[in-house]
């Protein structure tokens, strides 16, 4: 145990060390805009946790908040059918497990039905968003390390998460040549490259979009309990956020201390 203690010790030193290009920088303003929202002690939606990932250059899928029925069609003419219909009501963190998600909805009449049907149950306030193009799905997170801070973890994303417990962390922030060796030690990177016939991802938009992500985290780390980012769906074309759950270090502290 003792020398797995120092061979730990000398890779992080290792890591501290290693030859680093350019992590990307955020605008401080726009960082201490956030860091004022989330001290607010609010829980942050998913429109609000897509839009925090596109301030810090993260790519997401176009969406719309929508709050009647009249809306609908304008939301998903702006973002293009087919398109996905999903629950914005307050206090739901795992939406699927609700019943909370309708995928590739093809016409304005079954976006309507399936409105109906959700927001009967769980309320009017939803998100229309744009279906993302196939791909591989991962996952961005953060983890609060006692010892180390801030840690960025990319992995398996999507029901896989959980069986394949696949995934690679670091220290942000991290430039897009790190994050392509963390990629790289993934087992799902022969699904990137390409496999069996499937066109292979675009592993440069990867690269520098959990570039981005991890400078999110850099800049806001302290002030965040949690981020699952998941899906994020790596394809040819690109790369597309899906679906991000961001939880204020003050919101999970209120939350405690109700509890």
């Amino acid at each position: 145990a003792s020398m797995a203690a120092v061979r730990s010790m000398m890779n992080y030193s290792a890591f501290l060390a290693r030859p680093r290009s350019n992590p990307p920088t955020p605008d401080p303003a726009m960082v201490e805009q956030w860091r004022t929202r989330l001290a607010s002690g609010g829980e942050l939606d998913e429109a609000t946790a897509l839009s925090l990932l596109a301030d810090f250059g993260v790519p997401v899928a176009a969406h719309r908040i929508v709050e009647k029925p009249d809306e609908l069609r304008g939301a998903a003419d702006s973002v293009g059918y087919p398109v996905a219909l999903k629950t914005a009501a307050a206090g739901i963190r795992h939406k699927s497990d609700v019943g909370g998600v309708k995928l590739a909805l093809q016409t304005p009449e079954a976006l309507h039905a399936a409105y109906d049907e959700m927001s009967a149950r769980l309320g009017p306030r939803v998100v229309v968003a744009a279906m993302a193009a196939r791909g591989v799905e991962l996952s961005f997170g953060l983890l609060q390390d006692p010892d180390f801070g801030p840690i960025v973890m990319i992995g398996a994303g999507g029901t896989m998460i959980e069986l394949l417990k696949d995934a690679a962390f670091a220290v942000p922030p991290v430039d897009a040549v790190e994050a392509r060796r963390l990629i790289d030690r993934l087992t799902i990177r022969d699904l990137l490259r390409g496999w069996r016939g499937e066109p292979p991802a675009d592993l440069d938009a990867l690269s520098h979009a959990f570039a981005r992500f991890s400078a999110l985290v850099a800049a806001l780390g302290n002030d965040l309990a949690e981020i699952d980012v998941n899906p994020v769906i790596a394809g040819p074309d690109g790369v597309t956020a899906v679906d991000a759950l961001i939880i204020p270090r003050a919101a999970a502290c209120r939350q405690n201390e109700q509890e």
